[in-house]
């Protein structure tokens, strides 16, 4: 019983620690594109962070954690994303560029990390409770992504609470955005191009201000570090079954990693793995600033994000219930219909700052598509290749890096329009050719 209760205090520490480190990040992240916006430093950087996160996925987490554990590599991983968070308080390119390069090569060995340490603890818990392993391991995930998509709405409410702009003062006289410049220049109408200085929602709020929201982030991150370095325990000696990995292991997961795509479903799976990444990260930097920043204001992010952060995390705990009744082919149609109508809506919709329903409900409708993305994609690849998982999820991170990447690096080169176009034609795609992946495995 002792050991029982020991195992869930370390499972919901862990995952308490993953929220307050993760809603800072989220919270940041998602303000990139808003925050940074001279010569498109934002995203520059997000995509330099997926690029190094791309890397490491092969060569990182294999060194780390069979050297220093399972434990001691999540406060190690942490202390990365806290140097970006200090960073972002004194954003320029070259404290922005290093950090982001480190949170890329540590959040692979960290997410590692948490997973191994679940699956581990999960067996042991199975066999002292008399369960079936995969039910338990599939509960402790289910507990740690309630926590996890929490971190998206507590960040939400923290960067509106701070950055919502004080009492204007009557004596200064403010210019009021005119509704129809707004709708022809935010949204999909949005350009790299164009010259926003006559839109004051587009202002970047002042340095004391980002300090103040950067400060309270990074202590709640480091309250994350101090957790898990103290409270909770490493895996049992007997239940840790690598040895420290030599360069020799690694070079043998980066070239399975690549062997791997010999399989068809995998190469047919590519383009849906990219589309995760194209999608989110057009919901980080382009629904948040051509779509809200620009037409209602930084200080409205956090609060018309909300709906995103609290349909997300309902779905993502309970897609698994609901796939257990229905299937998976259902729940991807849902996906593909829904995001549909979202990318349609987006290419017809302008917002011009007087309605903002829209945006809440776009944004709610948002985070039931990616719940259902984030969560069907990893069990699709865990029953596909599940006697090649290992390599198998490399090439899951890998290529859902590139869609980040990609999606990033020409942020600053198109107008919003094409974007929304690029999306809706990735999402076809990938979908078509998983269709061909459940007809072949159904065969």
């Amino acid at each position: 019983k002792a050991e029982k209760r020991k195992i869930l205090k370390n499972i919901l520490l862990i995952s308490f620690a993953f929220l307050l480190n993760f809603t800072a990040f989220q919270g940041l992240s998602r303000l990139q594109s808003s925050l940074h916006k001279v010569d498109g430093m934002g995203v520059i950087n997000s995509a330099v962070l997926y690029a190094f996160l791309m890397l490491s996925c092969m060569f990182v987490p294999k060194l780390l954690t069979t050297r220093i554990g399972f434990k001691w590599t999540i406060p190690l991983s942490f202390s990365g994303y806290i140097l970006w968070m200090a960073a972002n308080g004194y954003a320029h390119w070259y404290t922005m560029v290093p950090a982001s390069i480190i949170v890329g090569i540590c959040a692979a060995p960290l997410w590692t990390a948490q997973c191994s340490y679940f699956t581990k603890m999960g067996g042991r818990y199975a066999e002292l409770n008399q369960e079936d392993e995969q039910a338990v391991i599939t509960r402790f995930f289910g507990y740690f992504f309630m926590f996890f998509q929490m971190s998206s709405i507590v960040g939400s409410i923290i960067s509106s609470t701070i950055l919502k702009p004080e009492e204007i003062d009557d004596t200064i006289e403010e210019p009021i955005p005119d509704p129809d410049e707004i709708a022809a220049r935010c949204g999909a109408n949005d350009c790299p191009w164009h010259n926003h200085t006559d839109n004051p929602n587009l202002r970047e709020p002042s340095d004391e201000t980002v300090w103040t929201m950067v400060g309270i982030y990074i202590a709640g991150a480091c309250i994350a570090v101090l957790m898990v370095c103290i409270f909770v325990d490493r895996v049992p000696k007997y239940m840790r079954e690598d040895s420290p990995a030599t360069l020799k292991d690694v070079g043998e997961l980066a070239s399975a990693t690549f062997k791997h795509l010999r399989h068809n479903n995998q190469l047919l799976l590519i383009p849906i793995t990219m589309y995760s990444g194209f999608e989110q990260a057009f919901y980080n930097a382009e629904w948040t600033n051509s779509f809200i920043t620009c037409s209602v204001g930084i200080w409205n992010v956090g609060l018309i994000t909300l709906p995103f952060g609290i349909v997300n995390a309902f779905v993502s705990f309970t897609s698994g219930y609901l796939v257990k009744y229905i299937g998976r082919l259902p729940m991807f149609a849902l996906g593909v219909l829904v995001d549909a109508g979202i990318q349609v809506a987006l290419l017809i919709y302008a917002p011009n700052g007087t309605q903002e329903i829209p945006l809440y409900v776009l944004s709610g409708l948002w985070g039931l598509t990616d719940g259902i993305w984030q969560t069907q994609l990893n069990a699709l690849y865990g029953s596909i290749f599940a006697t090649e998982s290992e390599a198998a999820f490399s090439n899951y991170r890998m290529w859902e890096s590139l869609g980040f990447i990609i999606a990033f690096a020409y942020s600053n080169f198109i107008c919003t329009q094409v974007k929304i176009i690029v999306l809706l034609v990735m999402l076809l795609l990938g979908n078509a050719l998983y269709l061909v992946v459940e007809i072949k495995n159904r065969k």
